[in-house]
């Protein structure tokens, strides 16, 4: 999780929400000098020029509400950056299954589906060439092959696309990721009823 974009973005917010809290403790009773140079005039009076020191006595104020409202600050930082972690977990795990199940498919079609619709298809042709089956039957076999093919090329596109996003869910913020298209398409059913 160290990787992802928004999580160490919400980490570093809750670290300098952390350090202003920091310096309000430290600083609370700091702000109780202040001086300036002042230029007023009135109308009817005369105009006054000098300087003005404001000296502020922390009697009932000693900075408890500057530090009450920094600590919810802080505590709203942390909400963020876990809430931050959880999404980013779960995006994670999102993404790991779908790749996981990508990769079994693919690698189903790749071991199983096509060379047994290979062989299917020596033996149609060995029995068209007995004279045992007709073109038409020989041309359904075809038919299903190809669609057995056409349907391991999906699921090999359907795996790296899975990969890509789990890439992107790994090391990018979630707002960039990118979830895989899933279809289940009418060429790939055929196939897998086909055995």
């Amino acid at each position: 999780m160290d990787s992802r974009l928004d999580v160490r973005l919400a980490a570093l917010e809750a670290e300098a929400v952390a350090h202003t809290l920091g310096v309000t403790r430290t600083n609370r009773f700091l702000n109780v000098f202040e001086a300036g140079y002042v230029n007023e005039s009135e109308t009817g009076n005369a105009r006054k020029n000098g300087y003005e020191i404001t000296l502020e006595v922390p009697i009932f104020d000693w900075g408890s509400a500057r530090i009450a409202r920094g600590e919810a600050q802080y505590r709203q930082a942390l909400a963020r950056a876990a809430e931050a972690a959880v999404v980013a977990r779960s995006e994670v795990r999102v993404s790991y299954a779908a790749y996981r199940s990508a990769f079994d498919l693919a690698k189903h079609y790749r071991d199983e589906v096509v060379p047994l619709r290979k062989r299917i298809a020596e033996e149609t042709t060995l029995r068209y060439n007995a004279m045992l089956i007709g073109v038409f039957e020989l041309l359904a076999d075809a038919r299903e092959q190809v669609a057995s093919v056409n349907a391991a090329i999906e699921a090999t596109r359907d795996f790296w696309l899975a990969d890509n996003a789990l890439q992107l869910a790994l090391a990018a913020s979630a707002d960039r990721a990118i979830t895989p298209p899933s279809r289940a398409t009418p060429t790939a059913a055929a196939a897998s009823r086909g055995h």
